[in-house]
């Protein structure tokens, strides 16, 4: 059965250590990080899934660096950090200097969370002439109802869940219905259900051991534990890799602070990547993304 690998990024607005933006806001790690990793990828045939925040639709440089990428080679979605676009936006910018995101949607109201979701899609289409079809919850504070939303929305494709991860009793993931894709429900996004929407989980073991490069989260061996334990016990073989592109420029973020943490960031992804191609994984754009019965 084929086997199959999807790698995923966060695109945030430069970042310090406990992620307050940067001040005066900067935007290295689009141009500069994802640029790093972009050639990478290509290298080995990776093609990345950028979901972006509305903090970095913002920025011109960003959008019109972002929009020369050849979307054959990668795809573009969205990213929600709600503070930073409205209504009810804590940081209604252009502005984003010193902010401190600690929202997360599914503690929103119903109906703001829909029109927050409205509002960065139709921003994400206005400036890239598209509309955005793939998705991820910032902070993974995704629902049920963040999955209707989705779906009145036009999306296919959502990466919220992390297995067996429970953020603070507010998104709790603690109890997965399916470490590979399905269609969850609108009433509990866990759950497998009926919506048309394809749900891709994060990749983490019960051991809370994530497929994520990052300083602090997994070295290269316990990424390997990871491919190896879902190889093991996860049919089909679906892995999705995270992590942020400000991680890939130093001092841009809370765990990348020098170049020597970079590199060593860049080589836990190039084995990664080395693991995949030998043992002979196809890699997919998240909307590419089927659900196997």
């Amino acid at each position: 059965m084929t086997k199959s690998f999807i790698l995923t990024i966060d695109v945030e607005i430069d970042a310090g250590r406990k992620w307050k933006t940067s001040n005066p806001a900067t935007y290295e790690g689009v141009d500069k990080g994802i640029a790093t990793l972009q050639r990478l990828c290509n290298d080995y045939g990776i093609k990345p899934v950028y979901l972006i925040s509305p903090a970095v639709l913002v920025d011109q440089r960003s959008v019109d660096y972002l929009g020369s990428l050849d979307t054959t080679t990668c795809e573009l979605g969205t990213h929600l950090h709600g503070e930073y676009i409205g209504p009810n936006a804590k940081y209604p910018g252009p502005d984003f200097s010193g902010c401190d995101p600690q929202e997360m949607q599914c503690q929103y109201e119903k109906e703001i969370e829909y029109q927050k979701l409205e509002n960065l899609t139709n921003t994400f289409t206005s400036l890239f002439g598209y509309a955005p079809v793939s998705f991820r919850a910032g902070r993974f504070g995704a629902r049920g109802w963040t999955i209707h939303c989705l779906e009145q929305l036009g999306y296919t494709h959502d990466t919220s869940v992390t297995p067996h991860r429970n953020w603070h009793d507010i998104a709790d993931f603690s109890r997965p219905g399916s470490l590979s894709p399905y269609h969850p429900s609108t009433e509990n996004i866990c759950a497998k259900g009926q919506s048309h929407i394809v749900e891709v989980p994060v990749s983490i073991t019960p051991n809370l051991e994530w497929l994520r490069p990052t300083p602090r989260f997994s070295n290269l061996d316990q990424c390997k534990t990871v491919i190896d334990w879902y190889e093991a016990h996860v049919t089909p073989t679906v892995l999705c890799c995270m992590f942020h592109n400000v991680e890939l420029v130093p001092g841009k973020n809370p765990y990348c602070q020098t170049e020597e943490d970079c590199h060593e960031l860049l080589h836990r992804i190039e084995g990664i990547f080395q693991v995949l191609q030998e043992r002979n994984y196809q890699c997919h754009m998240l909307k590419e993304v089927t659900v196997e019965v």
